[in-house]
């Protein structure tokens, strides 16, 4: 048997290279399961279309943008009254409620401000009742003038505790009128794209002087009033003043979804505003956006101040996402491919359909008619 397979080898391996099989085509003839087989392939092939231009499998992307953002604080000369809050003329300018940003793409606006003035005292010099207990080591502390006395003298000085005074609270009611700025630059290096949010190629440049960003009617205004963004991230009316009062953390997301394929005056920016922080109904604890700094200073008295501010404020996080997508060839061909594999069910579902469920009086198999 062996000898045999192998001096039959070479005849086969011949075979092989030189034949060529298609598999056999077995006939039904049946109106219902033609017409049937049709309507399948048919609605594959408007699947397969729709599906195409629907997930743009057609073209190639770039969902890897590489951006920049500068935000600017400006005072609209119009007062909002979004809040029934009065303006007044106030003793603090706007530059006097801007936070100094910590981070890329990040602005705070102050809201509210809590100012406690201590000095630092012997604790038997004022009554008792402004005094803290000195039995806390935070609050028991000698200073550079006093450590330096005691060791020029070599005495034992009394105790000095942090006394403190009447706190001062400042409101920026005019914070809603406060206008923010932003100008993005993005950039789409694998399709070779550069935007940016001010996009005179669409409209004149002396638009985004004047204008006021509008959901509707002013999409690509990159002015935005601080009452209308609350307005936008905050829908019941009670929570306006408790984000006013407490602060809040607000994301300003720039999404840039552009298609290459038409005009590139047609890749414009979208904004999407979200609140960050919880409703102060489900988070009373730790509420909004807060916090505390202080400052140092000494008095011709030798007596050392110390001012703790705690500040409250509205603090802006500007995300740039987005994709761009142009006709690619190779990525056409993948995804016909693809959607040849999906039309190809159509013809194994009637093949079930004829084997199983329908009978026949006429069959032809290999050329040949069968009786059945």
């Amino acid at each position: 048997m062996t000898s045999f397979s192998f001096c039959n080898a070479p005849k086969l391996i011949l075979e092989f290279c030189t034949r060529y099989e298609t598999p056999k085509v077995v006939r039904f003839k049946s109106t219902s399961v033609a017409f049937l087989s049709h309507i399948i392939k048919l609605l594959l092939a408007v699947y397969c279309i729709l599906l195409m231009f629907q997930q743009n499998s057609y073209q190639i992307f770039d969902r890897s943008p590489i951006s920049a953002v500068t935000i600017r604080i400006k005072v609209s000369p119009n007062c909002s009254n979004h809040l029934n809050y009065s303006c007044t003329d106030p003793k603090d300018d706007a530059v006097d409620f801007i936070v100094p940003p910590q981070e890329n793409s990040a602005i705070s606006i102050v809201t509210r401000v809590i100012e406690t003035e201590y000095v630092l005292r012997t604790c038997n010099k004022i009554d008792r009742i402004n005094e803290h207990n000195c039995s806390v080591k935070q609050q028991c502390v000698i200073p550079p003038y006093y450590r330096q006395l005691l060791e020029k003298t070599n005495q034992t000085l009394p105790p000095l505790c942090w006394h403190k005074f009447p706190s001062r609270t400042k409101n920026n009611y005019d914070a809603l009128s406060y206008v923010l700025f932003i100008k993005n630059y993005v950039e789409f290096p694998q399709l070779n794209l550069v935007r940016q949010n001010l996009v005179t190629d669409s409209v004149k440049p002396s638009y985004f002087i004047s204008c006021k960003y509008d959901e509707t009617y002013h999409k690509l205004c990159p002015n935005f009033h601080i009452s209308k963004i609350l307005q936008l991230v905050q829908i019941k009316h009670d929570e306006y003043k408790q984000i006013f009062h407490y602060g809040s953390l607000i994301e300003i997301k720039i999404i840039w979804k552009c298609n290459l394929d038409f005009s590139v005056k047609k890749c414009i920016p979208n904004y999407v505003f979200s609140r960050l922080d919880m409703p102060y109904s489900d988070n009373i604890f730790i509420p909004g956006y807060n916090f505390e700094t202080s400052r140092h200073y000494y008095t011709d008295e030798h007596e050392l101040h110390r001012i703790t501010t705690k500040i409250y404020s509205l603090r802006f996080f500007i995300t740039v996402t987005g994709e761009v997508g142009r006709f690619d060839l190779f990525q056409t061909t993948t995804s016909v491919g693809s959607f040849l594999g999906i039309f190809g069910m159509g013809a194994i579902i009637c093949d079930i359909i004829a084997a199983y469920i329908t009978n026949f009086n006429f069959v032809k198999y290999d050329g040949q008619q069968i009786s059945t």
